[in-house]
């Protein structure tokens, strides 16, 4: 029998595209996240507000391919449930993220909250290696820039 993952446009397409869903809706529900993030007094090394629009989607488009080898790749069924319950937390938690932090404001919240997107994000990387090596490395520029979002939080919470 073949262990090699096959191969279904379709389906990537669909990962992708709840994937990149769930991060528009995750900023909709957020409020003006511009404005906001403009009005805010930001730490040294923060990026322009234009760059998150443009880094999102992308990291997003990466966390679609990663769910869709996650889910198609063949593994043991113990690391697949451990692989789906850690993909899903990481992304529910992406998801209230922004909500917490621009429409709620709640700087110090947000900042426990990415934290522990930072540790799952981790664990995943971790744990997609051992069924798809392609799924943690996708997974490394998504881990870079939250840690890198977690320096701003905290940031913003301090100067806030």
């Amino acid at each position: 029998m073949n262990n090699s993952i096959r191969f279904n446009w379709i389906y990537l397409f669909i990962f992708i595209i709840v994937i990149e869903v769930i991060g528009s809706l995750s900023a909709l529900f957020a409020g003006d996240i511009k404005s906001i993030y403009n009005g805010l007094n930001l730490p040294v090394l923060s990026p322009p507000d234009y760059l998150f629009g443009i880094v999102w989607p992308i990291l997003y488009a990466l966390i679609g391919i990663a769910g869709y080898l996650i889910y198609y790749t063949p593994s043991i069924q113990h690391d697949k449930v451990i692989n789906y319950i850690l993909f899903g937390s990481q992304l529910v938690i992406n998801f209230i993220w922004s909500i917490i932090f621009f429409k709620y404001e709640a700087y110090w919240l947000s900042f426990a909250v990415i934290i522990v997107l930072d540790l799952i994000v981790l664990l995943c990387i971790i744990n997609f290696f051992k069924s798809s090596q392609l799924a943690s490395i996708l997974f490394v520029p998504y881990f870079v820039w939250i840690v890198f979002a977690s320096y701003l939080t905290i940031g913003v919470a301090m100067l806030n």
